[in-house]
């Protein structure tokens, strides 16, 4: 797929989880993550690694800030790309001067339920407190919308809630020890990204 110049190399929010391991060191997730910031910097591309649940999450973002504006705040505003040093991200939407919102789509109404009941993923925890560290706020929201898959619309398909109760809002609050470990951790991330760079520097010229 194309690739960007502006944000070649740098630790995201929707991948910086693996520099946060639940158990161990996790320097094998955080070398291959390396890795691959070293392959999209030098070849310039970006494998193309998405699925039909990807695409479903992204055709509910327009309904899922339609709801947030409708039923929450109609002073949210759409996200942007965000840079601070090793580190970027594009967020979907914020409150200005409030909070941030991250919008997720989950293809099943299992799916969808267990934000309630289980919470947000460590993946999601550590894509908010990312946005919080880029822009500043004092927290962000997960806020998972339910919608219909594209098969259930086709087949005429309708989840069981209404409107005004399909969104689950999660607080993710701005942590300072998390910040300083992202910094620590993206210093490794770094080395070793560049330590991958220079063997194909050497390989390819």
């Amino acid at each position: 797929m194309s690739f960007s110049e502006e944000r070649h190399g740098l630790i995201t929010g929707s991948k910086c989880g693996v520099m946060f391991p639940l158990k161990g060191d996790g320097m094998v997730g955080i070398s291959t993550y390396a890795k691959q910031l070293a392959i999209a910097m030098y070849f310039r591309f970006s494998d193309d690694t998405g699925s039909w649940q990807t695409e479903h999450g992204k055709m509910g973002e327009y309904h899922a800030f339609n709801h947030y504006e409708t039923y929450v705040t109609g002073h949210i505003e759409r996200g942007e790309w965000l840079r601070k040093g090793d580190c970027g991200g594009t967020t979907d939407a914020k409150v200005p001067g409030v909070n941030g919102v991250d919008f997720k789509c989950p293809v099943t109404l299992e799916g969808w339920i267990n934000y309630l009941t289980k919470g947000v993923s460590r993946d999601e925890e550590c894509q908010a407190k990312m946005y919080c560290y880029l822009t500043g706020l004092p927290y962000w929201e997960i806020a998972a919308y339910l919608v219909e898959t594209q098969r259930m619309s086709d087949n005429g398909l309708v989840y069981p809630v209404p409107e005004e109760k399909r969104m689950i809002r999660i607080k993710i609050e701005k942590d300072s020890e998390w910040e300083e470990e992202l910094l620590e951790q993206t210093e490794i991330v770094v080395r070793l990204r560049d330590e991958y760079l220079a063997k194909f520097k050497q390989q390819f010229g």
